[in-house]
């Protein structure tokens, strides 16, 4: 029998292709022979020990995925898309917080815990956390951070005192 766990490969792919999304937004196109493949490798190495997502083993995936996560890469398990807010209207998309993430990572904030993107959150859709955002505030706060991307910095941004 082998020590090694095994798992469905739907949870291998699964686990794979969050890996590739948070490469993916953090440098661009990652295939194999892109300009850009070795510095994800390198950055593989830096977390995994291995150049590699496909030679990874499930714990080290998951142990990735958490830290991706962390890092507003990829979305929080089961984070929005189900219920209401207190207001009675849809939760945000797992897709919707993914991309207020990542854009906030694209301003050179901390992901969705950030200061400044809940100050921005906060002059924006009027609630006190990114936490309670409703579907329709989270396509303004969506909207909103694109727009600065395209500006090319987040000059102006509020102070999270402000």
């Amino acid at each position: 029998m082998s020590a090694a766990k095994k798992t469905s490969p739907n949870r291998r792919n699964g686990d794979l292709a969050m890996i590739h999304i948070a490469a993916k937004r953090l440098f661009g196109d990652v295939s194999k022979g892109s300009d850009t493949r070795a510095d994800y490798e390198d950055w593989l190495a830096r977390h995994t020990g291995k150049r590699s997502a496909g030679k990874l083993t499930v714990a080290e995936r998951i142990e990735l995925i958490k830290t991706l996560r962390q890092e507003g890469l990829i979305p929080e398990k089961g984070r929005g898309g189900y219920g209401q807010t207190a207001g009675g209207e849809d939760r945000p998309t797992s897709a919707q917080w993914a991309k207020i993430g990542g854009l906030s990572r694209d301003l050179g904030w901390d992901g969705l815990e950030d200061a400044r993107l809940q100050a921005f959150v906060k002059r924006t859709a009027k609630i006190s956390n990114a936490r309670f955002l409703s579907r329709h505030q989270a396509t303004a706060v969506i909207t909103g951070l694109e727009q600065w991307v395209r500006q090319g910095n987040a000059e102006g941004v509020p102070d999270a005192m402000s």
